[in-house]
């Protein structure tokens, strides 16, 4: 498996993008997107868990009943949540029209929001600049799509992979958004995967679940699950491999690059976190069941004592232990060990290290931090990424409106 120089969602065969402004924004920054895939694809897509959500989640799962779309179009600027029955309508005006502008059959397009909650989304605008948007798709606008999909992020986040099955070279390329509401069970995020490949569609659900799984429901930002959550897979068969199947060995190869790009765009998303500093590893093991290492890092992720402890670049850490005690899991106290920064700090209910503070100094500076904790009661681990907390994301949070 290989990283792609300045790779793309148009890295792998066949996809076309496009961005404009089409007034959702004050600004004139880009607002809306499109991905196309200049034949049918395999698709899959994977949502929010939270019960309030966006309305194009629905229009998507209903859209992804049989497996295929051709065409995704995106708006950032303006969240479509909390808009009731206009906003379902809405958003199925606009994918009708683009269905009809691209020649497709209406469940072929998919759509996604980001932006403001609680607002109507200014239909007519999106609806006015659709055909502009259509007829302007290329090789070349990968970057520019990228750009038209961020809300308060500082920067697109993008990437693409090459790899090799049977011979055959197969490209993963994707974009995402994200840097604030963000909490595992995806984190507002949302995520546009791309690749050549000729795999099943229950495979490629399957790869897309476990991809999802290790990457984007692991990172938090702030706690707060967004509405909007979605993550999309098109995958056109154009690297004209043998069709991947769950039960075959190149299935694992594919998942593997798919989880790796996902990962990867998942730390950027943590590295872009609201007025964040720093991305902070936490990994929990020992645990005695799965959801108990999940429950003990939960509560550490989310901890604002924690996070600012990173931001402040101190060592206070019996915030670290005080949150693994009120985690939902079995150990003995006087088992446990917490390391911070690969330095093992407290062990059978004591301080463990006592490290001169000038030594603590240079590695509490550090960009990347890296909590551990071993309860030393079972066999199960797990491992999360989360941002400091700055007065800076107050500050980015008190004015978005």
């Amino acid at each position: 498996m290989k990283d792609l120089a300045q790779g793309t969602i148009s890295s792998p065969l066949g996809f076309k993008t496009n961005a404009l402004h089409c007034g959702l924004k004050d600004s004139r920054n880009l607002d809306l997107g499109l991905i196309y895939s200049i034949v049918k694809a395999n698709a899959a897509g994977v949502f929010t868990k939270n019960k309030i959500q966006g309305a194009h989640i629905g229009l998507d799962k209903l859209h992804l009943r049989d497996c295929f779309a051709q065409a995704i179009i995106v708006n950032s600027g303006n969240a479509n949540c909390c808009t009731g029955k206009k906003g379902q309508q809405d958003i199925g005006a606009i994918t009708l029209e683009l269905a009809r502008e691209l020649d497709l059959k209406k469940s072929f397009v998919l759509a996604a929001s980001t932006g403001i909650v609680g607002e109507f989304l200014p239909c007519k605008k999106i609806l006015d600049k659709i055909p502009e948007l259509a007829q302007g798709i290329d090789f070349s606008s990968a970057q520019q799509f990228a750009q038209s999909i961020l809300t308060t992020d500082t920067c697109a986040k993008q990437s693409a992979v090459e790899f090799k099955i049977k011979g055959k070279r197969i490209v993963i390329g994707a974009a995402a958004k994200g840097a604030g509401m963000i909490c595992p069970n995806m984190a507002t995020m949302l995520c546009f995967i791309t690749t050549d490949a000729y795999i099943e569609p229950a495979a490629l659900k399957k790869a897309l679940s476990l991809a999802v799984e290790k990457s984007f429901n692991c990172i938090s930002v702030d706690g707060q699950m967004s509405p909007n959550d979605s993550v999309f897979i098109l995958s056109n068969g154009l690297a004209d491999n043998e069709l991947i199947c769950q039960q075959d060995s190149e299935f694992e190869i594919f998942t593997k690059a798919l989880t790796y790009i996902c990962l990867k765009l998942a730390k950027m998303i943590i590295l872009d976190a609201e007025g964040a500093t720093k991305i902070i590893q936490v990994k929990v093991k020992g645990a005695k069941t799965k959801k108990q290492a999940r429950s003990v890092n939960s509560k550490i992720i989310n901890s604002p004592l924690v996070k600012t402890m990173a931001a402040g670049e101190n060592s206070n850490w019996g915030r670290i232990v005080v949150c693994v005690g009120t985690a939902d899991a079995f150990f003995k106290p006087e088992n446990i060990e917490i390391f911070l920064q690969g330095k093992c700090v407290y062990k059978n209910l004591c301080p463990a290290l006592k490290v001169e503070a000038k030594h603590w100094f240079k590695l509490l500076r550090q960009k990347e931090w890296q909590i551990e904790v071993n309860l030393n009661a079972g066999n199960y681990e797990h491992t999360t990424w989360t941002s400091d907390l700055t007065p800076e994301y107050v500050k980015i949070n008190m004015g978005y409106s």
